[in-house]
């Protein structure tokens, strides 16, 4: 007999192949308190992951030369801030020497100086975080 004359049958043998299974499910208690603890401890560290992501691009964005070690021939001699997205920049691109002036809406070429200045010379950074923090209490600027 085949199970399309006998649907009882086939019905009890699936039910006698998931019934072990179902029997050993119901008798495990189940495991809520690890199991939040372990989401949370997961979110917790997600959480602090992207906090230092954050806190370390903030500090690449405010320290100066830190990012951009070197660019060529395009050198950034001194930066000046006016505002709160507005910056004064003395660029040297070859021997000339550029003022622009960089805001929140786009760059403006501000003058070109007919005679370069020469910036005074800053200690060169070691590329460690105590020289680096031992300049910023004495006041100098990094970079």
């Amino acid at each position: 007999m085949s199970p399309r004359e006998q649907p009882g049958a086939a019905i009890a043998w699936v039910t006698g192949l998931l019934a072990p299974g179902l029997v050993w499910a119901e008798s495990q208690t189940p495991v809520v308190a690890p199991a939040t603890g372990y989401l949370s401890q997961l979110v917790g560290g997600l959480v602090l992951v992207l906090l230092a992501i954050v806190v370390l691009a903030w500090f690449l964005r405010r320290v100066p030369g830190v990012a951009t070690p070197g660019l060529g021939a395009i050198r950034l001699l001194a930066v000046r801030s006016i505002g709160v997205r507005e910056r004064l920049m003395l660029v040297q691109v070859g021997s000339e020497q550029i003022l622009i002036a960089v805001t929140a809406t786009g760059v403006t070429h501000l003058h070109t100086l007919a005679q370069p200045i020469e910036p005074p010379a800053d200690e060169p950074w070691s590329g460690d975080f105590a020289s680096l923090l031992e300049r910023f209490k004495r006041g100098g600027k990094p970079g």
